[in-house]
């Protein structure tokens, strides 16, 4: 009953149709609204849905009280849509009852396009492909600036134009319900690139950023291509702004200078957190992000609760061979104190991550691990020397890593392993890890329902063959809230001193299978809400099952900073262990859980 109570309280925030949300006044002091459309269901639905939009960005409806305010000032929003879809002659009617609007709404004829002419130097008008509209289309606003678009477009792939000023008017013939649409170039020289310079910087290698502008002396010049490098210069995280300069045109040329400014390198961080299960923690960091002046970053972060202490050094260079290519070399000293294992560590590795296209990236890399592991079951400890080739390929299309609202993810890792001291001791590592993010826009309070599914095999050598500290766990705050850290999974049966047995501490196993829910409200610019359901455990058989898992539920409050949430979130186990599980667990960090 529990889990079922858990799903429904998500749900719910999806099912409801925003009209009802809208009715209800924790969701919204504005008056409910109706669009009437006769004989025409489509347009209605589409009135309906963009008067919702322009709600819910209007701080100006915030300002009135009087519901016949609210419907004087939206009367004039409709006039200026169905103008945008073509209806030049249409009648908008409001009535209010009961502090609810309705709308009425005679859209008249459709305009359509009678002629369409393009005013266009013939030079520049051969090999044009044509417009995304044509003569006798309805006259849309979207449609017709789709045509300033792909002149625009054309002009700045295959002209050298200074400047690209395309403009468009449309002569209403009303007694024809039609329009004649001429769109006009206006003139302008083509130039080239003459001189091409970098103004602003201190510490940064200027070759380096040349690298990434792509633009050489003699180039056609193009607008385009400009946005673009100033595009590449702050995505090196180098730089805080940039102005381009244009010089007037000379002998056909045009000299170009980028003028910068360059963003602080160094950055300190501090960090506190607190999981029930763990205590409160602190973290610190430095980072360096142009240590040897072309961009290359180093980072030391050192993270301290009362389970576990790492110290960790990484040094990324970027472009390394090759433009779309990256390296990153670390080292990491690590201890953990868990209740069924203690383990120390040191870790050093290179990864090489090539950039495959907009939104995919793989991974080669090389790590060895040398660790010292105690079982709290066995007695004595072992050494571990274990050297592996991970391979990884992430596909990523969300907004924002840290708090995305939309898109996907989807990571796969292959990490086999060989222990250097003992040759027979080889393992495979696999995990996939996949989330997905959707946000109803139309919706109060912007809505984002959030998935995530990680699934973990190791194959190669049986369970207490491998070592405590890299078999799977389950349970805490980036697993199944409500449980304590890696308290799911495999426990065995130890035995009392009165001959009774009972579940030992978890071991841990060669398999894992999580899934979460969350349904995330922004209730304002800097506060949010998260309903969540988790699901998720351990197996000693490299067998992931997901409908054999724990659930566990909660409720949570984001403070939204510029950098990442801060979050606060209580979670509950629905399946509560006897002797093994507390009520309640809380969880306080940076970042959303997922």
């Amino acid at each position: 009953m529990r889990r079922i109570f858990a799903l429904f309280l998500i749900t719910l925030c999806f099912a409801l149709p925003s009209q009802r949300l809208e009715a209800i006044p924790f969701f919204d002091q504005l008056p409910d609204f109706k669009v009437r459309v006769e004989g025409d269901r489509e347009l209605q639905d589409w009135l309906q849905d963009e008067l919702e939009k322009l709600r819910k960005g209007s701080s100006v409806l915030k300002t009135y009280e009087d519901p016949r305010d609210v419907a004087r000032y939206e009367q004039g929003n409709l006039q200026k849509l169905l103008r945008s879809r073509g209806y030049y002659d249409a009648i908008v009617r409001h009535s209010v009852a009961n502090d609810k609007i309705t709308y009425r709404v005679n859209p008249g004829p459709q305009y359509l396009i009678k002629s369409i002419s393009i005013d266009m130097p013939g030079r520049l008008r051969q090999g044009f492909s044509g417009l995304p509209l044509s003569e006798g289309d309805p006259l849309e606003a979207e449609s017709v600036l789709g045509g300033v678009k792909a002149i625009e477009t054309y002009l700045q792939q295959n002209a050298c134009l200074l400047n690209v000023d395309v403009s468009y008017r449309a002569t209403i013939i009303r007694s024809e319900a039609r329009a004649k649409l001429t769109y006009r170039v206006a003139a302008s020289p083509e130039v080239a690139v003459g001189q091409v310079s970098i103004e602003g910087l201190s510490t940064v290698d200027e070759e380096f950023l040349r690298d990434k502008l792509q633009i050489v002396p003699g180039d056609c010049f193009s607008r385009q291509k400009l946005d673009a490098a100033r595009l590449k210069l702050l995505r090196t995280n180098l730089i805080s702004s940039i102005n381009t300069r244009v010089s007037e045109p000379y002998a056909g040329q045009v000299n170009v200078t980028f003028v910068v400014k360059e963003r602080r390198h160094r950055t300190l961080r501090l960090g506190l957190g607190y999981y029930s299960s763990e205590g409160a923690g602190v973290s610190a960091g430095w980072e360096h992000r142009n240590i040897f002046r072309r961009g290359e970053k180093i980072e030391i972060e050192s993270k301290v609760n009362p389970v576990q202490q790492t110290l960790k050094a990484q040094l990324t260079v970027p472009q390394f061979l090759r433009e779309d290519q990256n390296l990153a070399g670390k080292a990491e000293l690590s201890n953990e104190e868990r209740d069924s294992y203690t383990a120390e560590s040191l870790t050093v590795g290179a990864t090489v991550f090539r950039t495959l296209s907009k939104h995919r990236t793989a991974s080669l890399g090389s790590e060895l691990k040398f660790s010292q592991v105690e079982e709290e079951e066995q007695t004595g400890s072992e050494n571990y020397q274990l050297l592996s080739f991970p391979l990884g390929l992430k596909l990523d299309t969300t907004d924002n890593i840290l708090d995305a609202r939309r898109g996907a993810t989807a990571a796969l890792e292959l990490k086999p392993y060989v222990d250097m001291g003992d040759t027979d001791t080889r393992f495979l590592k696999t995990t996939l890890v996949l989330t997905g993010y959707r946000t109803a826009e139309a919706m109060r309070f912007d809505p984002t329902l959030s998935v995530r599914i990680k699934a973990g095999v190791i194959s190669g050598l049986n369970n207490f063959e491998l070592p405590a500290d890299e078999r799977f766990y389950a349970g805490g705050g980036g697993s199944v809230r409500g449980y304590a850290y890696q308290s799911l999974g495999p426990r065995p049966l130890v035995e009392e001193p009165d001959g009774t047995f009972k579940l030992g501490d978890p071991i841990g196993g060669r398999a894992l299978s999580e899934i979460s829910l969350e349904g995330r409200l922004r209730f304002s610019e800097t506060w949010g809400g998260v309903l969540f359901v988790d699901g998720g455990n351990a197996y000693a058989n490299p067998d992931p099952n997901f409908s054999d898992l724990y659930w566990g539920a909660g409720i949570g409050v984001r403070y939204i900073t510029s950098f990442a949430p801060l979050r606060f979130d209580v979670a509950f186990p629905l399946d509560k262990r006897d002797d093994l599980d507390d009520d309640f667990q809380v969880y306080v960090s940076l970042g959303q859980a997922f």
